[in-house]
């Protein structure tokens, strides 16, 4: 299934159920069985509880990564990695290799929060803030609010105090909020630069704390969070998991009816559904597994399903209803921003249609005209990743190819050619983006992309 989550009433269900009373008379009569009709209650109980996981997945995996980070970054803090991704980082799914990350978890529960950045001049940044279910509310930085010195106060919800003079109010969705920073490096030998402007980045709680809160999301456990990349691991715990966010960051408007369905599986806020009525524990194993299919599914199908294509996470950072593709996202780029802002493009085949591997070799061609058409002010790259969507080891420590890779060869038409194998290519090492023996994923980013409906040309095979 992919689009949406199906909708079932439960109603439905329970009439399913009730009808198992009404003889054996009757069931001979229908040519059903009592046995049937219970085995088609638990499908259709277990299809609402997949809805649940479905709706659950993006902002239980991102609670997990919060807590994995929370761990060793303290709440209400920015920090800042300064030195680029690398193989080692496995915090979060697809890490760029373009800029330094800034990180801050928020509990608004503190009360209202002041972020403020310096002058940046020409250097591309961006501060993007993302509620607890994975949607992005603002961004803050080059394109949304420009390069010269600002505050912004980042409010809890309903929040009506006064913001500090020359403070832009931005209100959350959510009490707990997630904020990525990220400042373009532009080679190595412009890193200190960054490394310093990141410095002069500021975030500090500013007081009252609001009177009237939500519960805080459940103290971490270091050590034994459970990873953000195996949600489906935790089987029926995992619906105490979105219980407890529930609870503490109260879902829109928009998501009663969905939440409606599962509240009669016993997921309620701060409930632990995975303690209830039997039947309903079994229901929600099941829905565990046939959730993470659906989501599979989805991921699977790529886009139109011609050999080679891309699919692009167009839109990406504003889900609305769309769980599912919500879902997907947080698989496989959690933290994607909206496309305004950057565009995201996977394979993970080649024109054949058959699995990327480094031992085969492949060659990526960009006529002149076909170069992913970005802002001046924005950047654009390749980034290799092993099955899991994490950087892999090589031997000459490049992880991605873009517009600011030295040395890129063109061809005399202006066209570029970048050669992705195990091994370089008899043209050598300078447009070579080293890949694994085996299986490997493709993602092209586009930051402050002009045209939101280019794709890449298709990766083509070399043996």
């Amino acid at each position: 299934m992919a689009g949406e989550v199906r909708r079932r009433s439960l109603g439905r269900v329970m009439a399913a159920a009730t009808a198992g009373i009404l003889g054996a008379t009757v069931l001979a009569a229908c040519g059903s069985s009592t046995e049937d009709l219970e085995a088609n209650a638990h499908r259709e109980r277990a299809e609402i509880a997949a809805d649940g996981f479905v709706y659950g997945y993006a902002p239980v995996a991102l609670t997990r990564t919060r807590a994995n980070m929370t761990c060793l970054l303290p709440i209400n803090q920015l920090y800042n990695q300064s030195q680029m991704s690398g193989p080692d980082s496995r915090t979060v799914v697809a890490p760029n290799v373009d800029t330094l990350y800034s990180v801050a978890w928020l509990d608004l529960r503190s009360g209202p929060i002041l972020l403020t950045h310096p002058e940046m001049g020409d250097r591309y940044f961006g501060f993007q803030l993302l509620d607890i279910y994975s949607n992005v509310f603002a961004n803050v930085g080059t394109r949304e609010t420009g390069s010269a010195a600002g505050s912004f106060l980042i409010a809890p919800p309903g929040w009506s105090g006064t913001a500090p003079a020359g403070a832009e109010v931005i209100e959350s969705p959510t009490w707990d909020s997630w904020v990525i920073g990220r400042t373009l490096v532009e080679s190595m030998e412009d890193l200190p630069a960054a490394q310093a402007a990141q410095k002069q980045y500021s975030m500090r709680v500013l007081g009252p704390a609001p009177v009237t809160t939500p519960p805080s999301l459940p103290p971490n456990d270091c050590g034994n969070n459970p990873a953000p990349q195996a949600v489906g691991a935790s089987g029926p715990a995992f619906y105490d998991e979105l219980a407890a966010v529930l609870a503490a960051n109260p879902a829109p408007e928009a998501d009663g009816p969905l939440l409606a369905e599962i509240a009669e599986l016993g997921v309620t806020p701060g409930a632990t559904p995975s303690t209830g009525d039997r039947q309903d524990v079994e229901a929600l194993a099941s829905g565990v597994v046939l959730g993470s299919e659906r989501i599979d599914d989805v991921i699977a199908e790529g886009s139109d399903g011609d050999p080679g294509s891309w699919s692009s996470l167009e839109d990406a950072g504003r889900y609305g209803t769309d769980y599912l593709h919500r879902a997907m996202v947080a698989k496989i780029g959690l933290g994607a921003n909206v496309p305004e802002e950057s565009m995201y493009h996977v394979t993970r085949e080649d024109a054949a249609g058959d699995v990327l591997r480094g031992s085969t070799g492949h060659l990526l061609h960009f006529d002149a005209d076909q170069l992913p058409p970005i802002d001046p002010r924005g950047f654009w790259s390749i980034t290799l990743y092993g099955p899991d969507m994490f950087l892999v080891p090589n031997s000459i420590a490049r992880y991605a190819i873009g517009d600011r890779t030295p040395g890129l060869v063109r061809g005399d038409d202006g066209s570029l050619d970048v050669w992705i194998s195990s091994s370089p290519p008899p043209s050598g090492k300078t447009n070579w983006l080293p890949a694994p023996e085996g299986d490997f994923v493709l993602m092209l980013r586009t930051y402050l992309p002009t045209d939101q409906t280019w794709s890449p040309p298709v990766v083509q095979a070399t043996e």
